[in-house]
């Protein structure tokens, strides 16, 4: 069905399937929801916050972020708006997985990878963390894995089986042209398959998707998202900057956590009463996670993308990673509360 659809009719769907209203008598964390960050080491403190401020700017209730001891403090010196929990350890250290699981089970998304690095420590008890999502919480929680988070994938068989006995569509992978070659050449040799029998590109991202049983959003000139089980490819082709900047990458993490979380909400949750639901959506489509994981991912590349058409026709060259992620907010409300003035 979202195949037929153009995009002001796709960001309209989301905004009334997808995203909760701002209703009186919600609490804190119906709206907006809750949202961790998991990522940020000694070296990358940048990535993490970048995600997390993007989480919070697309109106994110309550924000965290887990990360490794020594990033902890750096990350909480950017700004107060984020909670930042220093339970990750590196170098052989066993990082505090009972007070990460505990947090955890207040998380209606998590995004997996920004700042995260390569060290053994930390990508096991990012292991770790993504097993316990499958058995303890059902693998219902959303998960967003992105940078060294697609190392680990392309590394760990043992994950990628992991992966596979997720709900369908309750992962999402965000990988750059080397990341996604880097992961279908894993899967290929899993199978004993040979992947230049895949004439395209497009045969390759559905390959991943469907073995991996997840959403494939394969970043790029035109950012194509893939799902398991479908035949077609939801293209997001608004226009962005020809200037790339360091970060672009963790900002599209955050806005797709958050939107996942909203997803969450009203498809796990259901904070809206389904009178004031029919009142939203006259319409009654009946809906799919895969649908509501699908348009979350698409709503995420375009705000990106604005963001970055925004920040480059401020700042030209000079465009730096914090003019594109700070103009979340103005993106969020440019592309979903005028939602009938964007162009298709």
């Amino acid at each position: 069905m979202l195949s037929r659809l153009g995009h002001n009719e796709l960001i309209t769907l989301a905004k009334k399937r997808c995203i909760p209203p701002l209703l009186s008598d919600f609490y804190k964390g119906q709206a907006g929801g809750r949202v961790c960050i998991i990522g940020g080491c000694e070296d990358y403190t940048g990535a993490p916050y970048f995600s997390a401020n993007a989480t919070a700017l697309m109106g994110c209730d309550l924000t965290h972020v887990i990360c490794e001891k020594s990033a902890a403090t750096v990350i909480k010196s950017y700004t107060p708006n984020l909670m930042v929990h220093p339970y990750l350890r590196d170098k052989g250290e066993k990082s505090e997985m009972n007070k990460i699981k505990n947090l955890l089970q207040r998380i209606h998304a998590i995004v997996i990878g920004p700042g995260l690095g390569r060290d053994e420590s930390m990508l096991q008890s990012i292991k770790e963390i993504i097993e316990f999502i499958l058995i303890d919480k059902k693998g219902q929680v959303p998960i967003v894995i992105d940078a060294d988070g697609l190392f680990l994938i392309s590394q760990d068989k043992n994950v990628r089986e992991i992966l596979k006995k997720f709900p369908t569509g309750r992962i999402v992978l965000t990988p750059n042209v080397v990341e996604f070659k880097r992961i279908s050449d894993a899967i290929a040799k899993d199978l004993k398959f040979d992947t230049n029998t895949l004439k395209n590109n497009e045969q390759m991202g559905h390959f991943i998707s469907n073995e991996l049983n997840c959403i494939l959003v394969q970043k790029g000139k035109q950012d194509q998202i893939y799902s398991p089980g479908n035949d077609y490819i939801l293209i997001n082709k608004q226009q962005g900057s020809n200037k790339r900047v360091g970060g672009q990458g963790d900002t599209l993490t955050g806005t797709i956590g958050c939107m996942l979380s909203y997803s969450s909400l009203m498809n796990d949750y259901h904070v809206v009463p389904s009178e004031t639901m029919e009142k939203l959506d006259d319409n009654k489509q009946n809906l799919t996670w895969i649908d509501l994981a699908l348009l979350s991912c698409y709503v995420g590349t375009t705000i990106t993308r604005e963001c970055s058409r925004l920040a480059f026709k401020d700042k030209g060259r000079a465009m730096q990673t914090t003019d594109l992620n700070d103009r979340v907010g103005i993106a969020y409300h440019e592309i979903i509360e005028n939602v009938k003035s964007v162009t298709k």
